[in-house]
C-alpha cells in the first residue's frame, strides 16, 4: 500500500471526511437503539482513541528537545500562545457568543478543551508547506505534549469552576496518562524498535502509515461521537451551529494576533510560521479522546466539529504564505512554495 498517497489524500479531504463521519454517525444514532450498546461502545471508544493517539507518538522526535536551548525566544512565544493565550482567546470568543445566545455549559467547556490540548502534528506539515522552520515546529509539538500533563487538567479545572461544571482533577490526570502519556512512551519505544529493525530508510518508508492510521481513527471517533449523541443533537439542533461561532472567532483572532506579535517581536519569517501553526492549530483528536475518556457528555461535540473550521483556516493561511512573507521582506518570496496536500 502507498501510505504516503493515502496520508496525503486523508489530509487533503479531512474536512470532507469529518463532515461525512458526522452525517453518518447522526443518521445511525437516530435510527438505532444506541443505549443498549453503551458498555460495548465505551470499550470501542477507548480502543479507537488508542489507535488514533499511539501512531501520532511514533513520529514524535523527542531527541529534538536538546536543541531547544538555542531557540528560547521562539519557544517561549509558541508555548505561551499555545498553552496560555489560546484558551483565553477562546474564553473571550465564548463570552462574545453568549452576548447573543447562551451556550450549554458542557459545550462551552468542550470548546475550551479543544484549544487547551497540545498542537496538532499536522502543524509540522503546514510549516513545511510555507518554507517554515520544521525543526522548531517539531520541538514545539514535543514540548506541548509534555507540558499538557499539567496545563490541560489545570485549565479545565479553572474553566469548569467558572461554568459550575463538576470535573475531577484526578480523573483528568488519569485520562491524560491513559490517552497521552502511555501512548507517548509506547510510541517512543516503537520508534526505537522500528529504526533498529528496519534501519532509518526502512522506517521512513513506513512513516506515512502512522498519521494515516491516526486520521482514520479520528474519523471513526467523530462517527462514534455523533452516533452516541445523535438523539441529543436532534432534540437541540442548534448545538453544532453554536459551537462553530466561537471557533471561527478563535481562529480569526489567533492567526491575526500571532502575525502581529511575531512581526513586532522581530521573529524571522521561517520561525513565525512554525510558531503560528503549532500554537494556533490544535490536536482535536486528543481533545476528543480526553472528553470521551472523562465521560463528560457534550464536551466531545466541540472537538469533533473543530476540524470543520480549523482546516480551512490553517490551509487558507498556507495559501497566503507569499503575502505573509512579504511582510517580512524575506528571500523565501522568490522561491516556490510546497504544494498543499
Amino acid at each position: 500500500m502507498n501510505w504516503l498517497k493515502l496520508k496525503n489524500h486523508l489530509d487533503k479531504y479531512l474536512p470532507v471526511y469529518v463532515t461525512l463521519a458526522m452525517i453518518a454517525g447522526f443518521y445511525v444514532g437516530t435510527h438505532a437503539d444506541v443505549e443498549k450498546y453503551k458498555s460495548t461502545l465505551k470499550t470501542l471508544n477507548m480502543l479507537v482513541v488508542i489507535s488514533m493517539i499511539y501512531p501520532m507518538m511514533i513520529n514524535l522526535r523527542l531527541g529534538e528537545l536538546k536543541n531547544s536551548a538555542k531557540l528560547g525566544k521562539q519557544l517561549t512565544i509558541a508555548l505561551t500562545m499555545g498553552l496560555i493565550i489560546s484558551p483565553l482567546i477562546m474564553y473571550g470568543a465564548i463570552w462574545l457568543t453568549e452576548l447573543f445566545h447562551p451556550l450549554n455549559h458542557q459545550l462551552a467547556l468542550g470548546l475550551l478543551l479543544a484549544v487547551v490540548v497540545p498542537c496538532s502534528s499536522m502543524s509540522i506539515a503546514y510549516t513545511g508547506f510555507t518554507k517554515g522552520n520544521i525543526e522548531l515546529a517539531t520541538i514545539v509539538v514535543a514540548l506541548s505534549f509534555t507540558l499538557a500533563i499539567v496545563t490541560v487538567p489545570g485549565w479545565l479545572k479553572i474553566f469548569a469552576s467558572s461554568y459550575h461544571v463538576s470535573i475531577s482533577v484526578w480523573l483528568l490526570i488519569k485520562t491524560i496518562i491513559i490517552v497521552v502519556i502511555t501512548p507517548m512512551i509506547l510510541g517512543v519505544l516503537t520508534r526505537w524498535y522500528l529504526i533498529k529493525k528496519l534501519g532509518t530508510e526502512g522506517f521512513l518508508r513506513i512513516k506515512p502509515a502512522f498519521p494515516a492510521i491516526s486520521l482514520l481513527g479520528m474519523y471513526t471517533i467523530v462517527f462514534l461521537i455523533f452516533m452516541e449523541k445523535a438523539k441529543l443533537i436532534a432534540s437541540k439542533p442548534s448545538i453544532v451551529g453554536l459551537a462553530l461561532i466561537p471557533l471561527v472567532i478563535y481562529y480569526t483572532t489567533a492567526l491575526l494576533f500571532m502575525t502581529l506579535v511575531d512581526r513586532a517581536a522581530g521573529i524571522p519569517y521561517r520561525d513565525h510560521m512554525a510558531i503560528t501553526f503549532t500554537s494556533v492549530g490544535k490536536n482535536e483528536g486528543t481533545a476528543m479522546a480526553i472528553a470521551l475518556a472523562a465521560g463528560t457528555g457534550l464536551m466531545a461535540i466541540a472537538p469533533a466539529v473543530t476540524p470543520i473550521v480549523q482546516i480551512p483556516f490553517l490551509v487558507g493561511y498556507v495559501k497566503m504564505w507569499r503575502k505573509i512573507a512579504s511582510l517580512w521582506n524575506c528571500k523565501v518570496l522568490h522561491e516556490e512554495a510546497e504544494p498543499v496536500p
